[in-house]
């Protein structure tokens, strides 16, 4: 992660790694640190050699970038679904200056439209300083410079203000539909108990437990039949059934949703490079399970 702390903490300096070359070196050798293998998705068929292979090759496609831009996201939603299925937009601000004590709405999360795993929780009163200080910051970053994913490079920095959905408790549920070939293959449940703390399990699409287990679950949390089936919502099909249609023209796509565990659901963002080809499964033949309904 020494690429992505570093562009962070020093935007200006993430462009070294800007090249195409310079990029996708950094990459293969922390893939090969990483997996202790090289990627070879035509060979291997493992899930992360294939988003290996997108972020080399095709992380330039226009509909990565236009999907990957948290308010330009929604119109593709509303345009394939002819709904309003995502989470509501509050506010959109712009420019630096748009940050200030008053910007944002009480009880709203508050997230950079360019970006992926930043988030403010906002309660009730003013913006803190340290809120606004992180706001401000978004604008500077650049998220293909610190990942290597060349579809966030050229978007436009925006904070995007959505209403706070206690859907589950406090927080909300995060549900994560992965579909290749156009059919949904693993579904994750990111579990948020408070703004810093989360758990996440995964499971297959008739709802059984995920076969491995991940490096991002390190404590190897299994729920057991009766908590797992208190976590299936009752609007899985319909929830399934957007996910595939989203991702019909595209050959794998990751659509998150929240849901209430009832009908209630909202399409959260969509993503094309699922935790920086970072997470790791053991055993590794379970990646295959993400690309094909088997593991033969």
């Amino acid at each position: 992660m020494f690429r992505f702390r570093l562009a962070k903490a020093y935007p200006w300096f993430g462009r070294v790694f800007r090249p195409w070359v310079i990029s996708n070196t950094y990459e293969a050798i922390a893939f090969f640190n990483i997996h202790r293998r090289l990627p070879a998705f035509q060979r291997t068929r493992l899930f992360n050699d294939y988003l290996f292979k997108i972020r080399a090759l095709e992380s330039d496609y226009v509909f990565r970038a236009f999907t990957a831009d948290k308010e330009f996201s929604k119109i593709f939603v509303r345009g394939v679904t002819g709904q309003d299925l995502s989470v509501p937009t509050l506010a959109v601000l712009r420019r630096p200056d748009d940050v200030g004590p008053s910007a944002v709405p009480d009880n709203c999360v508050i997230k950079p439209t360019h970006m992926s795993g930043e988030v403010i929780f906002h309660g009730t009163g003013r913006l803190t300083n340290d809120e606004q200080a992180r706001m401000r910051r978004w604008f500077r970053m650049n998220f293909g410079d610190m990942t290597g994913e060349r579809h966030y490079q050229k978007l436009e920095p925006k904070i995007i203000v959505e209403p706070w959905l206690a859907l589950n408790g406090a927080f909300c549920n995060d549900y994560r539909f992965f579909v290749f070939d156009g059919k949904t293959r693993v579904i994750e449940v990111k579990i948020r108990a408070s703004e810093h703390e989360a758990f996440s399990i995964q499971v297959l699409t008739d709802w059984t437990p995920f076969p491995g287990r991940s490096s991002y679950n390190p404590q190897n949390i299994r729920l057991s039949h009766d908590e797992l089936q208190t976590l299936k919502p009752g609007c899985l099909a319909r929830m399934n059934d957007v996910a595939e249609a989203l991702s019909k023209d595209i050959q794998h796509l990751r659509v998150d949703f929240f849901c209430d565990g009832g009908d209630q659901f909202y399409v959260g963002e969509l993503s094309h490079v699922n935790a920086n080809v970072r997470e790791v499964y053991y055993p590794t033949e379970t990646e295959r399970l993400f690309v094909s309904p088997s593991q033969t």
